[in-house]
């Protein structure tokens, strides 16, 4: 369909959508329903990458370790990364 057969497509649609305009509850409903649906997406990617630094702070403290051949406990190393990734989160947050 080329560009001019579409033209009075859109400017029928736009008339029709006009002519029965919502009211304001119902759009309002679908406000706070998109609302809802977009916090739940924020709160999900929050969380994944919430883990995904955690990961990062795991290989980084485990591959230090290795590199370094300290020979370091799980525990301790398990510290280490505890403390870099409350390091990491304080400065996402503009903590120092």
């Amino acid at each position: 369909m080329t560009v001019y057969a579409m033209l009075p497509l859109c400017v029928e649609a736009g008339i029709a959508a006009l002519s029965k305009p919502s009211s304001e509850s119902e759009a309002l409903k679908e406000l706070l329903i998109e609302a809802g649906t977009l916090s739940a997406e924020v709160g999900g990617l929050a969380g994944m990458i919430d883990r995904a630094l955690f990961t990062a702070c795991a290989a980084y403290c485990y591959a230090r370790s290795a590199a370094k051949r300290d020979g370091k406990t799980d525990e301790t190393i398990t510290a280490e990364i505890h403390r870099a990734y409350d390091r990491q989160k304080a400065l996402a947050q503009g903590r120092s």
